[in-house]
């Protein structure tokens, strides 16, 4: 009986703690997201760092300039060029406008002929109402808090570098910590840059409009598991329906874009993952709708290397190593 009453007393303390742990991440989450993201820079910045000192043999203080140097400037052209796609997108609203207009008057018609009957006006009427330019004005104001955002990540992973190298950890925790998100990002980043390159590739050859914004939303949403391929095919339907119609180039558009997403995400990435993170799908896709949950779309981009993090420092604890083998699928 008393050994009932403990296990129910520690459960009880478990779930408390949970939420408390959920309550507290959910009210601190504008200070702990760009403090978390400036962890993950860091682990990989540190190793490029260290390849800087001892392959190349540049100075420490060289080494930092240059690897921050690079990753500004990446970030600083791909954000301008995708600011030019939106700005294109922006000015061409009334022509998307007029074709949306013309294809639902054929589908309004070819509906009526089928003996559907739909008020084509009405729809009209709706999508003229849509608060198309407020929807934008948010975007930019969610597009200047990332900025501001970026800039305090910066000065925090600046701070980190300079507190030491990552090869002077001594700890064999945070080293395979690092270990593990260092190659997961740096696989991530390798994998979502080919399957973006190979899209722009697609969409550029059948000169589908916005593709360089298709191509690099394509790079981002792969970092979010399973969910992030599914929405990076998707997201390009509207405008190909604009464009093109529902005809024979919208679908090898469409196929191709699939079957890229598909090779890449469930052929190579696998393999170049190799031993991967450990982590159970069912328990990547449960931790993908929670850190969505308490952190938004920035949580949907953490949540695999925070869940690998998770299951390391479980493996670790005496009595958190039963669920550090759950998250591994192991259920002995």
């Amino acid at each position: 009986m008393k050994d009932t009453y403990e296990r129910i007393n520690n459960t009880c303390i478990v779930i408390l703690t949970f939420i408390a742990i959920t309550v507290a991440l959910i009210y601190t989450k504008t200070v702990l997201i760009p403090f978390v993201i400036s962890l993950f820079i860091f682990s990989v910045s540190g190793p490029v760092i260290d390849w800087f000192q001892k392959k190349l043999k540049i100075p420490r203080s060289i080494s930092v300039i240059l690897t921050m140097a690079i990753f500004l400037v990446g970030s600083f052209f791909v954000s301008l060029l995708v600011v030019k796609s939106l700005n294109t997108f922006i000015n061409g609203i009334d022509e998307y406008q007029e074709r949306f207009t013309q294809t639902v008057e054929g589908s309004v018609s070819l509906l009526n002929d089928y003996g559907i009957e739909l008020n084509g006006e009405r729809i009209r009427e709706s999508f003229r109402e849509l608060p198309i330019f407020s929807i934008f004005k948010k975007l930019t104001g969610q597009l200047v808090s990332f900025i501001s955002n970026a800039i305090l990540i910066m000065i925090m992973v600046l701070f980190l570098i300079g507190g030491g190298a990552t090869s002077e950890i001594q700890n064999v925790t945070l080293q395979q910590v690092q270990y593990k998100v260092s190659k997961y990002v740096a696989t991530k980043f390798t994998v979502s840059f080919i399957t973006a390159l190979l899209i722009a590739i697609l969409f550029f050859g059948f000169s589908v409009e916005l593709a360089f914004m298709f191509a690099v939303l394509t790079f981002l949403l792969n970092f979010i598991p399973s969910v992030g391929s599914i929405i990076a095919t998707l997201l390009p339907v509207p405008v190909l329906i604009l464009q093109f119609g529902f005809g024979l180039k919208m679908a090898i558009i469409l196929l191709a874009s699939f079957l890229i997403q598909f090779i890449i995400g469930n052929v190579i990435e696998p393999k170049l993952m190799g031993e991967n993170l450990g982590l159970h799908p069912i328990a990547i896709l449960l931790f993908l709708l929670f850190w969505g949950l308490v952190w938004g779309i920035p949580g949907m981009f953490l949540a695999v290397p925070i869940t690998a993090v998770l299951k390391i420092v479980f493996s670790r604890i005496e009595t958190t190593k039963r669920f550090s083998r759950l998250l591994e699928g192991k259920l002995d």
